[in-house]
């Protein structure tokens, strides 16, 4: 919820002349303030709870996908990167995850 609404919205939904930077902004400060959790824990294992993909994984996996698609200002997470571009070589990630959203646009 720290994302969908307050960010993947306000960038994918609300139209370039009619965003609200400045929230949009704040939203991402909230969102990478629970992030960092997560970067942590990957310092020190592959995924979230360990050396498996869990359902921690793919909870988060389907969020970074559209956290790192659309075009923000990100703070650097190196961990977190490193995940999600490991989570980008599964073949079902491709297939059920990296899917468009481009009906969900509004320019």
């Amino acid at each position: 919820m720290a994302f969908k609404v307050p960010v993947f919205w306000r960038v994918v939904r609300t139209p370039e002349a009619e965003r609200d930077h400045h929230a949009i902004e704040k939203a991402v400060t909230a969102l990478e303030s629970t992030l960092v959790i997560a970067n942590a824990q990957l310092s020190e294992q592959a995924f979230l709870c360990g050396s498996c993909l869990t359902l921690a994984d793919i909870q988060l996996g389907h969020v970074l996908y559209r956290y790192y698609d659309i075009e923000l200002t990100r703070t650097s997470l190196p961990n977190l990167r490193r995940y999600y571009d490991a989570l980008t070589k599964r073949p079902a990630y491709q297939t059920h995850v990296m899917i468009s959203y481009e009906e969900l646009r509004r320019s």
